[in-house]
């Protein structure tokens, strides 16, 4: 990759030629359609007669370089480029929060995890309720929309290095619990914002995170119009996910996650909190890094989704390494892959999560979409 950020795998179409659906010479041994290993290059060094016959690694990748063989039948290359995963996170700052030590506990848990050198390449936007117009009188949406930290990408480096750590930290300590809780408003902005944005950047994932001790109090207290709010925003992409701290409703907090086709957390009352509401933030994170690659739509011809494969190239390396297609997300187990979103009429592809770490750990590495050759499998 040329970063690691901690992002999504997004295709950007890079010197493609004209599209021919063709498939491997099959004359040459070793480099027909069956696989991409040479005569005497398989992974026992005894001339593999295809990719079928060689052996692959715990990641999913050919054990053999892919070059010779993808390079003679390809048509098109499609290179794969990192981006980022962005979260709205919007805070809840009402009076109860100071109660329990809650409010100090969330807030370092917040810190600690815009510190986090694996957050690096994640972009945060933060809002906090209520504050200003966005209070439980007002119930401003727009208000509530307009981040107190607007979106930015932090880096492995420590604050005040990392600028947008630094501003972070700086209006979570600017900040004290007051007031009452206007959910609605505040999921409301979040959900306007994500939106907004993610229309503004199509290649980004975004997602919204409410962060609650109570029910709502103020603006519209209704839970099935705030769980609207949230599938409202689902049905446009941006998934919701609630983490309800000590003073929640669990039924209220699940719905709303439901709804908006993430997930609940909740931080029990043990005197840990900052260490689960840490957890939490992580366990996001991790669910929504996902490594997919759009489906290039070929410069000429017809997509044919069995003429589909997927090489990475290590980092210092020029040899490229087939990764091999799995049949489902089920398949994938500790050998990695890659998958269709959808095998019948596929749009993105999917890579194991085994194969995905991997690659995401790869600061140098490059991921590329070959068209034109039989699909190697695993």
């Amino acid at each position: 990759m040329k970063s690691s950020l901690p992002s999504i795998l997004v295709a950007g179409l890079l010197g493609l030629g004209g599209f021919a659906a063709c498939a491997p010479d099959t004359s040459t041994d070793g480099a027909g359609a069956n696989g991409s290993g040479a005569s005497g290059s398989g992974a026992n060094g005894s001339g593999a007669s295809g990719a079928g016959d060689a052996t692959s690694s715990s990641t999913g990748f050919d054990a053999q370089s892919s070059s010779s063989g993808l390079n003679e039948c390809a048509s098109e290359t499609t290179e794969a480029t990192l981006a980022p995963l962005t979260m709205f996170i919007t805070f809840d700052k009402s009076g109860s929060m100071g109660n329990n030590n809650k409010w100090n506990q969330a807030s370092n848990a917040l810190k600690a995890f815009f510190g986090d050198p694996g957050a690096a390449g994640l972009e945060v936007a933060l809002r906090f309720f209520p504050q200003g117009a966005c209070n439980e009188n007002q119930c401003d949406v727009n208000a509530c929309a307009t981040p107190n930290v607007d979106v930015g990408m932090l880096t492995a480096d420590p604050a005040p290095t990392d600028t947008h750590e630094h501003i972070l930290k700086l209006a979570i300590d600017g900040m004290s619990p007051n007031g009452a809780t206007p959910m609605s408003a505040a999921l409301d902005g979040a959900i306007q914002w994500s939106t907004n944005y993610a229309s503004q950047n199509p290649d980004h994932k975004v997602v919204v995170i409410l962060v609650t001790d109570g029910e709502p109090v103020g603006c519209n207290t209704n839970i099935g119009a705030i769980a609207n709010i949230a599938a409202s925003g689902f049905a446009d992409g941006i998934p919701t996910y609630a983490v309800g701290l000590q003073g929640s409703n669990q039924n209220q907090l699940n719905q709303i996650a439901t709804a908006g086709g993430g997930q609940a957390f909740f931080i029990g009352s043990a005197g840990d909190t900052q260490a689960q509401l840490l957890a939490a933030l992580q366990a996001i994170r991790g669910e929504q890094l996902a490594c997919e690659i759009a489906i290039p739509e070929p410069t000429e011809g017809t997509f044919n989704k069995e003429l589909v494969n997927v090489e990475y190239t290590p980092g210092g390396s020029t040899q490229g390494q087939t990764i091999g297609k799995v049949p489902s997300a089920g398949a994938c187990g500790a050998n990695g892959g890659w998958y269709y979103d959808d095998e019948a009429n596929p749009s993105t592809i999917i890579l194991c999560p085994a194969t995905c770490e991997t690659v995401r750990g790869d600061e140098s590495g490059k991921i590329s979409v070959v068209l034109g050759c039989d699909t190697i499998p695993a």
